[in-house]
């Protein structure tokens, strides 16, 4: 059974020019640049949590999927068993986690690198903008 909702394509080789999360409106936004200088916003609204590694100057993104919310406990159960009791990305369980997110409806979104940073972003919408 395939994880993958669906693939955001013109992020690929995107270097990340910055991000910003603003947890009082609950959104993240990224703004990214293409190889030809092609600018590409990318932002988050209904915001639960984010977690990137491997943050670096020349962050070079690789791509963007939407996985379902049973992939993403099934891909980050590891750093959930870890992290879950300290409240992140929320709730006290994995199971009350799951409830609040079908309840609030919070898709996933993974961040895959080719340089530098990659992780996930648990929100309920996103929109991609070229200016």
């Amino acid at each position: 059974m395939s994880t993958l909702i669906c693939s955001f394509d013109g992020l690929h080789d995107n270097r990340v020019l910055r991000y910003c999360a603003d947890f009082e409106a609950h959104t993240l936004h990224m703004d990214t640049q293409s190889e030809t200088g092609e600018k590409v916003s990318v932002r988050f609204t209904g915001l639960l949590a984010h977690w990137f590694e491997n943050v670096v100057q020349d962050n070079i993104l690789f791509g963007m999927d939407e996985i379902t919310v049973h992939g993403f406990f099934e891909q980050y159960k590891d750093l959930l068993g870890g992290t879950i009791s300290y409240g992140f990305p929320a709730c006290c369980s994995i199971e009350e986690l799951r409830k609040r997110m079908e309840r609030e409806h919070i898709r996933v979104f993974v961040i895959d690198s080719s340089l530098g940073l990659c992780g996930f972003v648990l929100a309920q919408e996103v929109e991609l903008q070229c200016p």
